[in-house]
């Protein structure tokens, strides 16, 4: 295992300085969804009853299951096994675009009963926020089959960056998804 220093991270320092922003944006965005959820609890818990925490957690493990995934690409990679870094990313991203229809049919069947933007305080929360999450999980995925298709052919400058920075957005996604999902979809 080769020993890097704090200006050589693994993935190199770009893919950490673009997880560093985007965790910082979503922290915004956590913080002014637990106010408004102190601030209109009224709101917030009448719109969690049209929520099911069961797939909100279905969720939740579709994304940790393709974190695993992902992260056993970045191991198949270092040892050199490039034909199953791509099978583990692929994996990665089918359940990322599972994820994402999953969403997709949630926005659509609650918009479907008028909880949409506009609706409530709540709605608005949910929407902006689970969609713009929505938005990171659609790079991811691009991310980790761009990853798929180019690897074992055309090289990359930087074969390293570019296999654990996609999964380091990849697992951003995760991280994001750990705030929203209590946040919306576990009751006061």
């Amino acid at each position: 295992m080769t020993s890097r220093t704090l200006s050589n991270p693994p993935g190199g320092v770009l893919p950490w300085l673009v997880v560093a922003l985007e965790l910082l944006t979503f922290a915004i965005v956590f913080v002014l969804v637990a106010m408004m959820r102190h601030s209109a609890p009224a709101a917030f818990a009448l719109g969690q009853q049209s929520l099911d925490a069961r797939f909100g957690l279905a969720l939740t493990l579709t994304l940790v299951t393709s974190g695993t995934f992902a992260a056993q690409g970045v191991h198949s990679f270092r040892a050199g096994r490039l034909a199953h870094t791509r099978a583990w990313f692929f994996a990665a991203a089918l359940l990322g675009i599972g994820f994402l229809v999953a969403k997709l049919m949630d926005f659509t069947s609650h918009a479907a009963a008028g909880e949409r933007l506009g609706a409530s305080d709540f709605w608005d929360a949910y929407v902006l926020a689970t969609g713009f999450h929505a938005l990171h999980v659609l790079v991811g995925v691009a991310l980790l089959l761009f990853v798929v298709v180019r690897l074992g052919g055309r090289r990359f400058d930087d074969e390293e960056t570019a296999i654990a920075g996609a999964a380091l957005f990849w697992y951003l996604c995760d991280a994001v998804w750990f705030f929203l999902f209590p946040l919306f979809f576990a009751r006061a």
